[in-house]
């Protein structure tokens, strides 16, 4: 549970500075702690007024040892090689209609398939070596909404190699009922830190606001 509540601290630490409009400069990250707050920095993150009501919520969930959903999604059909879990369950504050998720929030569930891995689901189901497929669902959202192309984002930084990079989220695995959005990444081989950060509205929304997830890190094996 430590690790879970520092890499969130790290993601707080970041946003707080950003909201303050402070310049980073971005020095090699001497530990994983260094190495969010570095991903973090290199994100550019937008933050909307909800963003720190729910990294409360998340602080919350993980400091009274809320128990992880146990939920994968069905749009992800692996064959070969298995899914690394992030650090933690995040959460989007007050963005459901009443009577779903506890006090009508989102929780966003991400994990990563490092290569060589075969996903039968994914346009291109073989993924190499040195590279990775994010994928991240937003518990009781129902499906992708035509109105508004969905905004989650996910920075990474390697490392091993000190590589960097940042990508869009999209469905590109088959619609399921939960949304989940994927990207795989061009990486590299070694230890990989991953922040998946950014908005969902779904096409139940009608005049609610999107889900607007605090950041979820994880530290992936590639």
């Amino acid at each position: 549970m430590r690790g879970r509540i520092a890499g969130l601290a790290a993601c707080v630490g970041v946003l707080a500075s950003m909201a303050a409009g402070e310049a980073h400069a971005a020095p090699p990250p001497l530990d994983e702690v260094a190495a969010v707050r570095a991903a973090l920095q290199s994100a550019a993150m937008p933050i909307s007024t909800r963003t720190a009501q729910s990294i409360t919520t998340t602080i919350a969930r993980i400091a009274a040892g809320t128990p992880r959903y146990n939920y994968f999604p069905r749009s992800v059909h692996l064959v070969e090689s298995t899914a690394q879990p992030f650090l933690y369950d995040t959460t989007a504050a007050d963005c459901l209609p009443v009577g779903f998720g506890e006090q009508n929030d989102s929780v966003g569930i991400a994990r990563a398939i490092a290569g060589p891995a075969v996903d039968e689901n994914l346009p291109l189901p073989v993924i190499p070596p040195g590279k990775v497929n994010v994928f991240f669902s937003g518990m009781n959202t129902a499906m992708s909404s035509p109105l508004q192309a969905d905004l989650v984002e996910v920075a990474w930084l390697n490392l091993t190699t000190m590589q960097s990079g940042r990508a869009p989220l999209y469905q590109e695995r088959p619609a399921d009922y939960i949304v989940t959005l994927s990207n795989t990444l061009e990486t590299g081989r070694g230890t990989i830190v991953f922040v998946v950060f950014g908005s969902i509205l779904d096409n139940t929304s009608r005049a609610l606001p999107p889900c607007d997830y605090a950041p979820v890190v994880g530290v992936v094996q590639a």
